[in-house]
């Protein structure tokens, strides 16, 4: 189990690995509750060391704040404990230790306050903060927590002491709670208050007198209602559906937005969305031609979305070849916000070219010659390379295009290559497996199978080939002689997110 900063989990900021979107926590610290702006905050307040179970991976915001060092009697004050606040931290389920810093003590020593952190110990955990030092002689600054180091007045966590007036330095403020409380305060050598509990404040010190530091405190927050993604939207066809843990989280209501046209999603309140984005299927070639790759196939959870309206393209499908001997046509795009899934690479048409590179390539053409004509070059991570065409072979069968899930098949001395194999997802509360790959076509022999997910399958005779299947991004098959390729078919694009 572990507990990171998003950035670090996010790699290049687009996906975690969790069911939900934020974390579900089922005990630990002081439960409280709170709604801003129709989204239902819980927060897990840790006053005293203890544990926090997570029951569901997922996304937090947390304070953890150090304790205050103590005030040093004839010497200095104690500074501000440690401060860190890490804004959409992701948790794994499990059980963490929460170790809150204890407050310097006062007197004639040394008394640091305590270190506060999540994690089995202070060396290794992901969120931990030092407590405050203070002076123990003369001639030392006292130090909090963050590090910063004075003369006179000690320092506090947001800023150093002041070395003429000897009041300590501020701290920071923080609104985890929903009440602005201010954090983390260097001690003054002016006259001595006693520090209030959980604060992380230093102790004061003057003459013969001084307080204690105030002790640290951790906070985590999640979200459970409102929408439990932080999200509200418009836009598409909007549908939910209650998952049953095949298809999210048992028990939570999701709404979809599908794009099966061009549009726009309208955001209103910004939070984390799956995201499903499927490129236009592209055509296949012509006598012999390669089957078309499919559309890129983009899946993402725990995409993050930020308000306003977001422009929404669903990439047309590539035309078939139009001629004998021709290529088909490659893919359009389809998008949301940053989001894309490239068309599918078109299939070769007969003795004149490889597959077309594409969200996955397309097949090889047939060839009359020694050959093979290779397979078109996938987009990295959308799909898979399309198949290549047999050599020399009398019914000059041409390779498939490739799909989301599989390369697409080689063809042999008397088949078409099969189109590549789509993928399946539930983001709709139902299994549905897209983007798969054209077959290819041949001379008189056997046209190849179109790839489960919409592939066309592709034909041997003098007949247009079979399209892609409209909002799969399916790959068209090839034609065989000398009939055209089929035509791709159109991607799509879905939102889904939590709603209780």
């Amino acid at each position: 189990m572990t507990i990171s900063k998003l950035s670090t989990a996010l790699g290049a900021g687009s996906q975690i690995p969790t069911a939900g979107r934020f974390a579900q926590i089922s005990s630990g610290g002081t439960r409280t509750t709170y709604t801003d702006g129709g989204i239902t905050y819980e927060v897990r307040t840790f006053t005293s060391s203890g544990s926090l179970v997570v029951a569901n991976s997922g996304v937090v915001d947390v304070l953890v704040v150090g304790g205050g060092g103590g005030g040093f009697t004839a010497a200095g004050s104690g500074g501000g404990g440690g401060f860190l606040y890490s804004p959409r931290s992701f948790l794994q389920a499990g059980t963490f230790t929460v170790s809150v810093g204890a407050g310097g003590a006062t007197g004639t020593t040394r008394s640091v306050g305590g270190s506060s952190f999540i994690g089995a110990n202070r060396n290794t955990a992901s969120f931990a903060v030092s407590g405050g030092s203070n002076n123990w002689n003369s001639t030392l600054g006292a130090t909090s927590g963050n590090g910063y180091t004075v003369t006179s007045g000690a320092g506090g966590a947001g800023a150093g002491g002041d070395s003429a007036s000897g009041v300590g330095g501020v701290g920071l403020v923080s609104t985890i709670t929903n009440t602005s409380v201010t954090y983390g305060t260097g001690g003054s050598v002016t006259i001595p208050v006693t520090k209030g509990a959980n604060t992380g404040d230093g102790g004061d010190a003057s003459g013969a007198t001084a307080t204690a530091g105030g002790s640290g405190v951790v906070i985590v927050r999640t979200i459970i209602g409102g929408s439990a993604a932080g999200v509200a939207a418009s836009g598409g066809t909007e549908t939910t559906y209650v998952a049953d843990g095949t298809n999210g989280v048992n028990g939570k209501t999701y709404k979809v937005h599908s794009f099966t046209s061009s549009g726009s999603l309208t955001v209103n309140a910004q939070g984390f969305v799956d995201v499903l984005v499927v490129g236009g299927g592209a055509g296949g070639g012509s006598r012999s031609g390669g089957g078309g790759g499919a559309g890129g196939y983009l899946s993402l959870n725990n995409a993050y979305f930020i308000t306003g309206t977001h422009t929404v393209v669903v990439g047309a499908g590539g035309l078939g070849s139009v001629g004998v001997n021709e290529n088909g046509y490659t893919g359009v795009a389809s998008r949301v916000y940053q989001f894309y899934g490239d068309g599918g690479g078109a299939g070769g048409g007969y003795n004149t070219t490889k597959g077309f590179d594409g969200g996955s390539g397309g097949g090889g053409a047939g060839i009359s010659s020694a050959g093979p004509f290779l397979g078109g070059t996938a987009t990295s991570g959308q799909g898979n390379n399309g198949g290549q065409s047999a050599s020399a072979a009398a019914n000059f069968p041409a390779g498939g295009g490739g799909g989301a899930n599989a390369a697409g098949g080689n063809a042999t001395a008397t088949v078409g290559g099969v189109g590549g194999a789509g993928e399946s997802s539930s983001i709709t509360g139902s299994s549905v497996t897209r983007a798969g790959g054209g077959g290819g076509g041949a001379f008189g022999g056997t046209g190849g199978a179109g790839g489960s997910g919409g592939g066309g399958a592709g034909v041997s005779t003098n007949t247009t080939a079979t399209s892609g299947t409209a909002n799969t991004g399916g790959g068209g098959g090839g034609g065989g002689t000398p009939g055209l390729g089929g035509a791709g078919g159109s991607g799509i694009v879905i939102i889904r997110y939590p709603i209780d």
